[in-house]
């Protein structure tokens, strides 16, 4: 079949989500990703649970489609084959601070030089150039330098098991690598790309941000994201129902269906925030989640259950959707997330799973013109 990034060649030097993910979605919609790792692999194959030796399903998840070879770049040899996969790539990908692949001779000044159609895609928490540039961080310090911990407009910090950051720079990074593979095939050249989370958050904040700064600038109190229509309720058995009914229509549906007539017309009394949203949270703990989507008719309000990712993973919407794919494996059942982008001409599919550590590494080198005398040059000498 015939799949859209066919015959674009990636070499993955990536060691954590956003970089792996980015990689991921790229393999997935047909290009040849190549995931270097040091002797030993990734961190993340150690992570729990296992379902094979150095093959956790972190692992499994975001490396699938992937072949694997290992390098270790602290010696000549290492260096020397990255930079033959490096003259016949098209994409680059690395998640290093800022520096590191520069004191190993392969920055990206270095590596136009030897192939001037690559791009260079770099993902990092801060970007290339500023004072943080050179900071360590991950999602969570991240995304509370961004303001996105205070997702609930109480003052409250929350975590999320979603680690936004990371995976929107995933994304981004694959929007921008789609950009520069476009622009060279008018301009022939590559060019590098900078992809930072930080960045990244900020700009998944666009809308709450605009009304911040709008407000600066008029003088009102910005609205957030929570309003009594628009909010999360604690239901009698303890579990929540999200009331979205933005439109009046909603709202209006669900005042019937409450017993609250009377605050049909007060969808946006803003003055009487406090006491409508009191009287919401005292009628909505009288029944049921459950209950509460059947009497507001399944859905069809705004009106759904808050379900946890157990709930989600089995419900019939997630059946539909088509999106999980269980195959059968060498280390036995492994259940993937399909790709959510559908294109009906050149689909993403799951060919096969993530390597064990350096699985393809001899195919590789040998495809790359090494001989099997280089190869048993190169584990003597530790560079694979």
């Amino acid at each position: 079949m015939e799949q859209a990034l066919q015959g674009v060649k990636v070499i993955d030097f990536s060691q954590w989500l956003p970089g792996q993910y980015c990689g991921m979605v790229l393999a997935d919609f047909g290009a040849d990703v190549v995931k270097v790792e040091r002797p030993g692999g990734d961190p993340n194959r150690a992570f729990a649970p296992q379902l094979a030796p150095g093959q956790s399903s972190w692992n499994l998840a975001l490396n699938r489609n992937k072949r694997g070879l290992t390098l270790q770049l602290k010696t000549p040899e290492g260096r020397a084959v990255l930079r033959r996969l490096l003259e016949e790539a098209d994409v680059f990908l690395e998640g290093f601070r800022p520096g590191y692949l520069e004191s190993l001779g392969l920055g990206w000044e270095t590596v136009r030089a030897w192939n001037p159609r690559l791009i260079y895609c770099s993902i990092t928490g801060f970007g290339q150039t500023g004072k943080y540039c050179h900071k360590p961080a991950h999602d969570l310090n991240i995304v509370g330098l961004a303001g996105l911990d205070f997702l609930t407009d109480g003052g409250q910090p929350a975590v999320s098991e979603v680690q936004v950051s990371a995976i929107g720079a995933g994304l981004n990074a694959v929007t921008a690598i789609s950009l520069a593979l476009l622009a060279r095939e008018r301009t022939g050249q590559g060019q590098r790309l900078d992809i930072s989370l930080y960045n990244t958050a900020l700009s998944m904040q666009i809308v709450s941000a605009a009304s911040v700064l709008g407000c600066r600038v008029t003088g009102d109190v910005p609205f957030g994201r929570r309003a009594h229509y628009y909010d999360v309720y604690r239901a009698k058995d303890g579990r929540y129902v999200s009331l979205g009914t933005i439109e009046p229509k909603f709202w209006g549906r669900f005042c019937d269906a409450a017993g609250l007539p009377e605050l049909k017309d007060r969808q946006y009394d803003f003055a009487r925030e406090q006491e409508i949203t009191a009287k919401l949270k005292a009628v909505i703990a009288t029944r049921t989640r459950d209950e509460w989507v059947a009497l507001t008719g399944g859905g069809d309000g705004c009106v759904t259950p808050v379900c946890s990712l157990d709930e989600a993973l089995d419900s019939d919407l997630t059946a539909q959707s088509g999106m999980l794919e269980t195959r059968r494996e060498d280390l036995g059942e492994v259940t993937y997330m399909k790709p959510a982008i559908r294109l009906s001409g050149t689909p993403g599919q799951i060919r096969f799973r993530a390597p064990a550590v350096g699985e393809h590494t001899e195919d590789i080198l040998r495809d790359l013109g090494y001989t099997e005398a280089d190869l048993a040059m190169f584990r003597e000498k530790g560079a694979i």
